[in-house]
């Protein structure tokens, strides 16, 4: 008599891609069921249009100095969201034991990540178009460049959502992951976003350029207004859209390195499991 035999067919993998695209769908779910990541949204465009309801003095090609402002602050959408949230959220998953399931479940730290990463930039977006549409309401005119604007803000939410991942290890809970953020966030903020770095001196300019909070509000200024603002706001001229690509990839350049350090250091310090921590 033959005895029939049956294999169990392997279950297919998820692919990488695949699997971000989930988690993003999930992410999202949760974002917006999640009201301190609302406080977010709310505080960053708070800050974009609080300099434009102060006075300002025209600087250069009719923008004003409280404009300059407020688009320097864009530049700091992606820190607020990009820190606070991912900071608080992993913390809390961490101490539930939800990353250490994850990850024993074959979930690969890209697509945790990459989804995670996902949503700060969607919703930077966002903010930003909403930034947008208040410059124009107080009579700034529409963008020069606006895919500079927006390829600014994309860009700056992948090392801001890698500054927010790496607090995680720093903090026992999401309380004072909360707290954690907030001195960095502080720091972005004051260098180059409540103060544009084209109004500091050479030598602090030079300094504050290298933050990426600091080079994101130079591109978006550069983007919204079509003038070379990287030296600075004195003597800023009007160029082409070219050419303002070309004299922009130095500030490109220190987004990118901020992105190669902080990936590396999430790579080697963030904790999976609470008992690591």
């Amino acid at each position: 008599m033959t005895i029939a035999t049956t294999r169990t067919a392997p279950r297919p993998t998820m692919g990488a891609l695949r699997q971000t695209l989930r988690l993003t769908r999930m992410e999202f779910t949760l974002f917006m069921r999640y009201k301190t990541a609302w406080l977010f949204l709310a505080m960053a465009l708070f800050l974009i249009a609080v300099p434009l309801n102060t006075p300002g003095e025209e600087v250069f090609g009719g923008m004003a100095s409280n404009e300059l402002s407020a688009l320097g602050m864009m530049g700091s959408i992606a820190v607020i969201i990009g820190v606070g949230h991912p900071s608080n959220v992993f913390t809390a998953r961490r101490e539930a034991l939800v990353l250490k399931r994850m990850r024993a479940g074959g979930v690969p730290s890209a697509a945790l990540f990459g989804a995670v990463t996902a949503i700060v930039a969607g919703f930077s977006l966002v903010i930003a178009a909403l930034g947008v549409g208040l410059m124009v309401s107080v009579g700034a005119g529409m963008p020069q460049d606006p895919v500079m604007l927006l390829f600014a803000v994309a860009l700056s939410a992948v090392p801001m959502t890698f500054l927010g991942l790496l607090i995680t290890p720093l903090a026992r809970n999401a309380e004072s992951a909360q707290m954690a953020a907030m001195a960095p966030i502080m720091l972005l903020l004051f260098s180059g976003g409540v103060m544009p770095v084209g109004l500091f001196p050479d030598i602090l300019h030079k300094i504050f350029s290298l933050l990426p909070s600091a080079a994101t509000g130079q591109l978006i200024q550069a983007g919204y207004t079509g003038y070379d603002v990287f030296g600075g706001f004195e003597g800023a001229s009007a160029v082409g859209p070219f050419e303002l690509w070309v004299v922009a990839l130095p500030s490109i350049g220190v987004l990118f390195a901020w992105t190669a350090v902080l990936g590396v250091a999430v790579h080697r310090w963030f904790k999976w499991d609470p008992r690591q921590a």
